[in-house]
């Protein structure tokens, strides 16, 4: 395992700001979860936003493992950094931006891809421009938190918005539309990146690194 200089205070800021988050969606009167905003959501995705946590500190653990020292690298610097404020967060994200994605546990313990475009728009709108897995969706104040709710899809494909993805998600049918569901951190202004708890495919947590 590669021997990182305070890859442990990183590890454990990261997690402890995991902890601070809100514990999940709220429930509406008509048991409906949604956000702070009284946007609604999936109760599958209000299941993975409560689980966060767990499911970072079991990615991690096999990330830091098993994967390659260089990965190892990349996601120690992705990792690092106090996030901003939401409200400060939301202001600055707007403009066009280089991401990385990175994918942790399940079927590999670390996987990072190649840079691709991002946009996020001034109405918050973000969307993945570029490689064969795209997202597009909208950030949404949550408290203490930004959440990102898109829908996944195969570059050639039309997404539909979050709000119309049926409520079971069935991984075989074509076009393949995924929800997505993410906390925003903003660490600094040309540094961000979106975690994407218990995704449906390939991994325990996606990390989407966004650098300009």
């Amino acid at each position: 395992m590669l021997s990182i200089p305070g890859l442990n205070a990183i590890i454990a800021t990261f997690l402890c700001s995991l902890t601070a988050l809100p514990a999940t969606a709220q429930e509406s009167p008509a048991d409906q979860p949604h956000l702070a905003d009284m946007t609604e959501i999936r109760a599958d995705d209000a299941r993975r936003l409560q689980e966060l946590d767990a499911s970072a500190g079991a990615a991690l653990r096999q990330a830091f493992a098993g994967g390659a020292p260089e990965d190892i690298a990349e996601l120690t610097k992705a990792l690092a950094g106090a996030p901003l404020s939401p409200e400060d967060a939301l202001a600055a994200l707007p403009g066009e931006w280089s991401c990385r994605t990175i994918k942790l546990g399940k079927n590999l313990p670390l996987v990072v891809y190649q840079e691709f475009r991002c946009l996020v728009s001034e109405n918050g709108e973000f969307e993945k421009l570029s490689g064969s897995q795209r997202s597009r969706g909208k950030l949404h104040l949550d408290g203490e938190r930004l959440v990102y709710l898109g829908t996944g899809f195969v570059s050639g494909e039309t997404p539909v918005p979050y709000a119309d993805l049926p409520e079971q998600v069935d991984t075989q049918t074509t076009p393949q539309l995924m929800p997505e569901i993410g906390v925003v951190e903003m660490t600094a202004p040309d540094h961000a990146r979106i975690l994407f708890p218990d995704p449906y495919l390939e991994s325990r947590m996606d990390l989407i690194l966004l650098r300009r």
